[in-house]
């Protein structure tokens, strides 16, 4: 548990430090990189740090309920950490207390509505980084009010009795708070130089003493990755905003793997008492060094960053990618044959949750199997790899072809969700709906054989209804599961097969006959939180509708005793039983009423922060291109009115 809590804390306080994920540029370069090591395992930073007022306080402001409504379930695990730690002091040791209070300031913070940088002692434009020295993880902060910051690790170590102790390195001070004292020594470090807060690792002598001191700035890197310019090659690759930029170095983490004398070796090396030298040796060889290290130069980094941000437009709009960089060629050139067709529905396009996936059959078989190929063939003298080849041997994807063949020439298939709304006066469940229109569509070289296969699968289909003409639709049979507003509609436009309903469903349908059907794409999912603001106002109104009908429960026995009270018991008998009666059957509905009190509570802090989030439009996607496989995202935010 403890572990798990520790791992959760650290990534919070680095969570809570990465705001940069959404800045604007500055012309001010970060005057961290000159301390970030260039061969760093990981980064997150900016090469130009920008205004915490520009950009986070306008979403602050937007989405108020969130940050103070929805801290609440972070403060009750605060509040029980803090129980748990004064009644089994001796199981939380002063690194994960540290880390538990220093989290908690800043959920208290959340809990007033804002946060800003200057409340830690940090300057708006904040100037920070997360990074990697050898094997020590570094969070990285410029200082602009050092008895802020001071205020905040000593409210930390109040709140959960945190004791540090002060350690040097040669005339330089900083705290640390041990997870252990054994054999090997953990501790969380904090300390001040040059004008940045740095929390680090302190692992003794798992790591050399050069790398703390290249973390804590006493010490510059050989390179840093300022010189090294690799974060101004990044923006001008992919078009990247100057701020919030990240990266995983791939060719310094399978180094970890082939190489026994890396940073992260060693450590792991001595964690594992030796066990893991052992275990990775015939990865360490000459012949395997050379052939994993050089399928890793294929696959250098993934990347990430933002290409666009507006926070001053309506809607906010942030634009963002992540790209699995690749210089295999050959590999990305098999892969882009697998790009398929996604309906692009342009400015009509409300949609409220959307899927689609964009996949070329007739490759799929070839793409297999010419990666099976290669993988297979390819020249290796790693023993390690060679056994891997001749598993992969076992399992011949020339199978493949034949389930494809059922079918042959399909481009890819879609959802598209445009409008549903739900009767609200519905009594029983499934709920009536009122309002519905979506399209699907199924697009293919051939639409005529691809219904003939469908239909071969489903005869019963085929009985029911025959694929009209191009341009035409019909009323697709539906079994009566659920009454629907509008008949649903079978349709052909071009190259695409469509089911749709409702007015704009229709209209996306015939829309596709104007679409060619061009590899456009793999895969996108869409997601408007208004469908989901909607299904929690109706579920809270069933909530309360069955709360309503068991609160008259209790009533309705009371009355049934009442009648059939014996006709010649004695008046005040008679009374004193239905006092009695009434008095529990009282007692019973308000214990009722005190228990779905707290439910309606939880039920109505769902809906305000779905209500919160109404109109946020969320966008991602994927696809193969012949420098990497890209993931692009997009969120729209409605300003609040």
């Amino acid at each position: 548990m403890k572990n798990g809590i520790l791992y959760a804390a650290i990534a919070a306080a680095i969570g809570a430090g990465a705001y940069y994920a959404i800045q604007q540029q500055s012309d001010i370069t970060a005057a961290s990189l000159t301390y970030v090591p260039a061969d760093t395992l990981v980064f997150m930073g900016d090469l130009e740090p920008a205004s915490w007022q520009e950009t986070i306080s306008p979403l602050q402001a937007r989405f108020s309920q969130l940050f103070t409504g929805g801290t609440s379930a972070s403060v009750q695990e605060i509040e029980r950490l803090q129980k748990e730690i004064e009644a089994k002091p001796e199981e939380w040791n002063d690194g994960l207390r540290i880390i538990v209070g220093l989290y908690a300031e800043y959920v208290t913070m959340l809990t007033n509505g804002t946060v800003n940088p200057q409340s830690f002692g940090f300057a708006d434009k904040l100037d920070a980084a997360f990074y990697t020295v050898g094997a020590i993880p570094v969070l990285r902060f410029k200082l602009e009010n050092e008895v802020n910051f001071d205020k905040l690790i000593t409210a930390a170590e109040l709140r959960t009795k945190a004791k540090a102790e002060t350690a040097k390195i040669k005339e330089f001070s900083y705290k640390r708070y041990f997870f252990n004292q054994g054999k090997h020594p953990v501790a969380f470090a904090i300390g001040k130089k040059d004008g940045f807060a740095v929390l680090t690792l302190d692992v003794g002598d798992m790591a050399t003493e050069d790398d703390l001191s290249i973390a804590f700035g006493i010490t510059k890197p050989a390179q840093s990755l300022k010189q090294a310019g690799t974060l101004d090659k990044l923006v001008q690759a992919y078009e990247f905003r100057k701020s919030s930029i990240g990266f995983i170095n791939n060719e310094m983490l399978v180094k970890t793997l082939t190489r026994a004398d890396s940073s992260l070796a060693k450590l792991l090396d001595k964690v594992t008492e030796g066990e893991s030298t052992k275990n990775l040796a015939e990865y360490r060889t000459p012949e395997c060094q050379k052939d994993i290290e050089d399928i890793a130069a294929l696959w250098p980094k993934e990347v990430f960053g933002y290409t666009n941000l507006d926070t001053k437009g309506d809607p906010i709009r942030f634009d963002s990618v992540f790209k699995i960089e690749s210089k295999d060629a050959a590999t990305m050139t098999s892969l882009q044959k697998l790009r398929g067709f996604i309906p692009d529905y342009g400015k009509d396009d409300k949609s409220l949750s959307k899927f689609a996936i964009g996949l070329n059959v007739d490759e799929l078989a070839p793409v297999i199997t010419d990666l099976w190929n290669r993988t297979t063939q390819a020249q290796v003298t790693c023993t390690a790899l060679k056994d891997i080849q001749n598993s992969l041997k076992m399992a011949n994807p020339s199978m493949l072809a034949m389930g494809t063949a059922m079918v042959q020439g399909l481009q890819g298939v879609s959802f598209n969700l445009q409008e549903l709304k739900l009767k609200d006066d519905a009594a029983d469940m499934p709920a009536a709906i009122e309002k519905l229109s979506f399209v699907a569509s199924v697009s293919g070289k051939q639409p005529q054989q691809l219904w003939g296969m469908l239909s071969m699968v489903n005869p019963e289909l085929a009985s029911m209804v025959k694929l009209p003409a191009d341009g035409q639709s019909v009323d697709l049979p539906i079994p009566p599961v659920l009454p629907l507003p509008d008949k649903v509609k079978l349709g052909l436009y071009g190259q695409h097969i469509t089911i749709f309903t409702g007015e704009s469903g229709a209209k996306l349908a015939a829309s596709l006959a104007k679409q060619p059907l061009a590899a456009n794409g793999f895969y996108q999912l869409g997601l408007d939180y208004s469908l989901l603001a909607d299904m929690a106002q109706f579920g809270r109104h069933q909530f309360e509708q069955a709360a309503t009908e068991n609160a008259v429960q209790p009533e309705t026995a009371t009355s049934a005793a009442e009648m059939t009270t014996e006709p010649s018991a004695a008046t005040a008998t008679a009374s004193a039983a239905s006092a009695a009666s009434a008095a529990s059957a009282a007692s019973a509905a308000s214990a009722a009423s005190s228990s779905m009190t707290d439910e309606e509570k939880e039920v109505q802090q769902v809906v305000n922060m779905l209500e919160e989030m109404r109109g946020v439009r969320l966008l991602t996607g994927m696809d193969f291109e012949q420098n990497g496989i890209t993931i692009k995202g997009s969120m729209e935010l409605p300003q609040k009115k």
